[in-house]
C-alpha cells in the first residue's frame, strides 16, 4: 500500500479505479482508510500531487478524535429499546408458528411476531424481521422526503435505493443515484431531512467546499446542529 507524508505524520492510501467517475475524489471510510477513488485512465502519478492539494483537509480528518461511544450489543429479546424516527419504541417478541413473521406497533410498544425456532437461532431472526420493516418504513418516507427538497436545492437524483452501510448515512455519485441507508430512519425527522438535502446538494457540488455548506446552510439554517445528532448519536442506529 502506498503512503504519503505530511511533516511528522505519515498515512497509508488505497487506489481504486471507479469507471463511472469524471473527476478524481478521496474518500476516508469509519475506520479512517484514506482511498483515492479515480476515473478510468486518470494518471497515477498525479494521485500524489492531489494527497498534497488536500493536505490540510486530510490531516483535518484524521486528527480529530474519534467518538469514543459505542452501542451496546442488541439481544433482539423482549424489553430492548429502539427508535423509530427519534421516538423510543420498546420490543416484544412473540412467538407463533400460524402466521408469517410479522412487525407491528402499538402504542410505544415494537411487537415482533416470529415462528417458533430454537432459541440460539431466535435473534438473529428477531434481526431480519426488525431489518425488513425499517427498510420498509425508509421506503416509504425517503421518497417522499425527497420530493419535498428537491425543488428547494434545484436539483433531484436519477434514480434512488435504500441499502445498509456500515461507515456512511448516504452517498450521491455522478450519474446522480442517491443512495441511503436505512437505519437514517431511526434519527429524528430533522435529522432524516438533513441527510437527505446534504446528498441532495451533492447533485449541483460533488466537494465539501465552502459552496456546498453555503448551499446546504439556505435551505437548513440549523444544518450543524443536525449533523452533531449523528454524530453523538450515530453509534446508537448501528446495531
Amino acid at each position: 500500500m502506498p503512503i504519503i507524508t505530511f511533516g511528522t505524520t505519515t498515512i497509508p492510501y488505497a487506489i481504486e479505479e471507479r469507471p463511472r467517475r469524471q473527476h478524481p475524489a478521496i474518500q476516508i471510510d469509519a475506520t479512517r482508510q484514506v482511498t483515492v477513488l479515480i476515473p478510468q485512465g486518470f494518471d497515477p502519478n498525479q494521485v500524489e500531487p492531489l494527497l498534497h492539494r488536500k493536505a490540510r483537509w486530510l490531516l483535518k480528518h484524521l486528527t480529530t478524535p474519534q467518538q469514543q461511544y459505542t452501542a451496546p450489543a442488541k439481544d433482539f429479546v423482549s424489553g430492548e429499546g429502539f427508535l423509530l424516527r427519534g421516538h423510543p419504541l420498546r420490543l416484544k417478541v412473540q412467538r407463533n408458528d400460524a402466521i408469517e413473521p410479522n412487525v407491528t406497533l402499538e402504542g410505544r410498544k415494537l411487537l415482533v411476531t416470529s415462528p417458533l425456532i430454537r432459541v440460539a437461532q431466535q435473534p438473529i431472526l428477531v434481526r431480519e424481521i426488525l431489518t425488513q420493516w425499517y427498510m420498509q418504513q425508509a421506503l416509504e418516507l425517503f421518497p417522499e422526503r425527497i420530493n419535498h427538497y428537491a425543488p428547494m436545492v434545484g436539483a433531484s437524483p436519477t434514480r434512488f435505493k435504500i441499502a445498509e452501510y456500515k461507515s456512511r448515512w448516504g452517498f450521491c455519485r455522478e450519474d446522480g443515484l442517491i443512495a441511503l441507508n436505512w437505519r437514517i430512519i431511526q434519527a429524528p425527522l430533522s435529522v432524516i431531512d438533513y441527510v437527505i438535502v446534504h446528498e441532495l446538494t451533492h447533485r449541483r457540488y460533488p466537494h465539501h467546499r465552502q459552496t456546498f455548506w453555503d448551499a446546504v446552510r439556505v435551505i437548513l439554517p440549523d444544518f450543524e446542529v443536525r449533523k452533531q445528532w449523528l454524530r453523538d448519536h450515530g453509534a446508537e442506529l448501528g446495531w
